[in-house]
């Protein structure tokens, strides 16, 4: 309960928390999303090449 008191009292403090926890507990999932991206372009890189061989 005095979580929501606080959340009364002070929700844009609140609000400034929890966008911080956010941003701190999604880090490590946004660092596997770029990760992925750039594996998924060199994918395409790669199968764009054989493309490219197999037409020759």
């Amino acid at each position: 309960m005095p979580d929501e008191q606080y959340k009364k009292l002070h929700p844009i403090l609140n609000e400034v928390t929890q966008t911080y926890i956010d941003l701190y507990t999604n880090r490590p999932n946004e660092k596997t999303r770029e990760q992925l991206i750039k594996l998924e372009n060199l994918l395409h890189e790669k199968l764009e090449a054989l493309r490219k061989a197999r037409q020759e």
